[in-house]
């Protein structure tokens, strides 16, 4: 025969212990103060009705009965109405956190909840509620920043674009059109370069995943090389054995063409390009013999649309893009960009790490 254990603490209970014990420690506190004194109260009334069931004069036991009956109705009314007040005052900084975040709007992210008294949850979740809304600020204020710069970058060469063909449609007998065509091709090519990276940074940011596989470093660095034929700075290669990389092929691409591009606006007369495995680690180092980068803006120029006024005097043409895409790229893929101490010119060393397991693939097909 089946035995059944009925287990001593209804079920009902039970939950209601647990249910309570999630709850703040300010409001169990309160909670705990309040159930002592219903307990006390309830023990009150029932050590007087058990005071009336015992043997005695039939007024004593009418007086103790009478007390009884007065004190259960006043008691339970008043247990009800102070658990009623205290949980309404534990539970009243979440109503002003909740206030305060209805107010919150994403036109004015500097508002702060107020965080209450004491380190218990409800202190912490308006802690927390703080720091979100501090990186929230910090993207909006980026996004704005971005926008607005990108704005600015994208106009320059749509306003040259449009003032060479306004020009030269205003006056087409004295237009030189192989000249005019090659300079708004130029325009073009640069408002196309602007796109791309601006585009790569967006899917960076959302954190979009690319298809990834095994790539090796080298044989990107020799297709780079070879692209480079004929230019006006040549570029010296020097590789050091295979370097796979688990990585997107068109983002490492770009990597290597922002790195090559920047050496060759500030180069003299030499590029080198080296790829060399240390340990677990792919490094590839990019030096030009150009003005270098001073020591204190060596962050700087990883700030999108950062461009320094020697680079300004010298190129027009760049964005302030191809370096800080090329170091969220490396991040993406685990690693690091950084500027180096180098003289004469500057240094870019770009860590990723090194593939040693089989081939493989991954990423949206």
């Amino acid at each position: 025969m089946a035995v059944r254990l009925v287990p001593l603490v209804p079920r009902s209970i039970r939950m209601g212990a647990f249910s309570v014990r999630l709850l703040p420690r300010s409001i169990r506190a309160r909670l705990t103060t309040v159930a002592t004194l219903v307990a006390a109260a309830v023990f009150a009334a029932g050590a007087m009705l058990t005071l009336a069931a015992v043997p005695g004069s039939p007024a004593d036991e009418r007086r103790a009965l009478l007390w009884a009956a007065l004190a259960l109705p006043l008691v339970l009314p008043a247990a009800g109405w102070v658990t009623w007040s205290a949980a309404r005052s534990a539970l009243r900084p979440i109503e002003r956190i909740r206030a305060e975040l209805a107010e919150i709007t994403g036109q004015d992210l500097s508002r702060r909840v107020t965080v209450p008294d004491g380190l218990d949850e409800i202190a912490g979740l308006a802690i927390t509620t703080n720091r979100t809304l501090d990186r929230l600020e910090r993207s909006a204020e980026t996004q704005r920043r971005f926008v607005a710069d990108a704005s600015h970058e994208l106009r320059s060469p749509i306003s040259a674009l449009r003032a060479q063909l306004e020009v030269a449609c205003s006056y087409p007998a004295e237009t030189d059109w192989a000249v005019t065509s090659a300079r708004a091709l130029a325009a073009a090519d640069r408002l196309t370069c602007i796109i791309d990276e601006l585009l790569m940074l967006a899917k960076l940011d959302a954190g979009a995943v690319t298809r990834r596989r095994v790539v090796d470093m080298c044989g990107l660095a020799e297709e780079q090389v070879r692209r480079r034929e004929g230019a006006r700075v040549p570029v010296h290669l020097r590789l050091d054995g295979p370097a796979p990389v688990f990585g997107s092929p068109v983002q490492l691409d770009r990597l290597l063409t922002n790195l090559l591009d920047n050496a060759t606006r500030h180069a003299a007369t030499r590029i080198d390009l080296t790829v060399a495995v240390r340990g677990n680690e792919v490094v590839v180092t990019v030096t030009d013999d150009g003005d270098g980068i001073p020591p204190q803006d060596r962050e700087r120029v990883f700030e999108r649309f950062t461009r320094l006024e020697s680079a300004r005097a010298k190129d027009s043409g760049g964005s302030g893009l191809g370096l800080p895409l090329s170091r969220e790229i490396a991040v993406a893929h685990g690693g690091s960009l950084t500027a180096a101490d180098h003289r004469p010119g500057a240094r870019l060393v770009a860590v990723l790490p090194l593939h040693a397991g089989p081939p493989r693939e991954a990423g949206p097909r």
